[in-house]
């Protein structure tokens, strides 16, 4: 009986440690502002583009696709251990089956697999650098030892997902050498396939309000996605684009720190903030802050 009740509580505490800085940066909603260039970097890999073109519904709904890996990323962050395993297992049985063939003119022939740690450390990659720079264009720089500490959840993080904790880069030198040659790898962004659900993603069909807002949010791809795999897939630079990064980055910065809990914060960070303060445990470090 003494061993259930302890089982039991350890599954009830929190997967990542509220005062963590994994916390403190992945609450922040403005760092949605990178997360859609993140999912074009993850399926300029030919391998990750052939996999959403035959297990996805991304021709007729990319966005649906982007806010599922949201929940799954923020229900891990913020939920507690019984609840990130139930979500690992939701993915591995997702995942068990998307696996195939990358055969297309220009793609590199070859099998894929969801579960291929080369294809997992690659959008670990995405996730990582997509949070962190989201959070340093508004709410400032991370130390040194913030950006290896938030590398080192990750890398956690990563397990729910299927990446063994000794594949890739070991700290954050290693991480940023790692991604940079990866931009430089000429496989990055150059398959027809991964232009054609790049671009999907970009200008999604549904709902329709994106749809229509899409053409003048085309700076987040222009401005965010690095060369030279933002030409790759065919997203250009413009005077337009540079001026609307720029002002919604000073907008932002103005904006975000006055901005409501329920506004500025993610859904899943709020409900968690709330579960602290129904079971009696008072908020401390990272996790304080008006949840709305």
């Amino acid at each position: 009986m003494g061993e259930r009740a302890m089982t039991s509580d350890a599954d009830d505490e929190f997967a990542f440690p509220p005062d963590g800085i994994l916390w403190r940066v992945c609450r922040e909603r403005c760092g949605l502002l990178h997360g859609p260039a993140a999912a074009v970097l993850q399926v300029a890999h030919p391998k990750v583009g052939a996999g959403v073109r035959d297990h996805s519904d991304f021709r007729s709904d990319a966005a649906a696709r982007l806010h599922r890996t949201l929940v799954a990323v923020n229900g891990i962050g913020f939920g507690t251990r019984r609840e990130a395993e139930r979500i690992a297992r939701a993915l591995a049985r997702r995942h068990a089956d998307v696996r195939g063939r990358v055969a297309e003119a220009g793609d590199d022939a070859g099998v894929y697999s969801a579960d291929d740690p080369e294809l997992l450390m690659w959008v670990l990659a995405t996730l990582v650098f997509a949070a962190v720079d989201g959070y340093e264009r508004v709410l400032g720089p991370l130390s040194p030892g913030e950006r290896e500490a938030f590398y080192a959840d990750m890398r956690r993080f990563g397990t729910y997902f299927g990446l063994v904790p000794t594949y890739g880069p070991r700290d954050w030198g290693e991480l940023n050498r790692y991604y940079c040659a990866m931009l430089r790898d000429e496989r990055i962004g150059a398959s027809e396939t991964s232009r054609r659900v790049a671009w999907h993603v970009a200008r999604p069909r549904r709902p329709w309000w994106l749809w229509l807002a899409s053409g003048p949010l085309r700076f987040v791809f222009s401005e965010i996605i690095p060369e030279p795999v933002r030409g790759r897939l065919g997203f250009r630079s413009t005077a337009w684009s540079r001026i609307s990064l720029y002002v919604a980055s000073r907008g932002m910065r103005m904006l975000v720190p006055v901005l409501p809990g329920w506004a500025r914060y993610a859904p899943e960070y709020r409900r968690a903030m709330r579960r602290m303060r129904q079971t009696g445990v008072a908020p401390s470090g990272a996790a304080q802050g008006t949840t709305g």
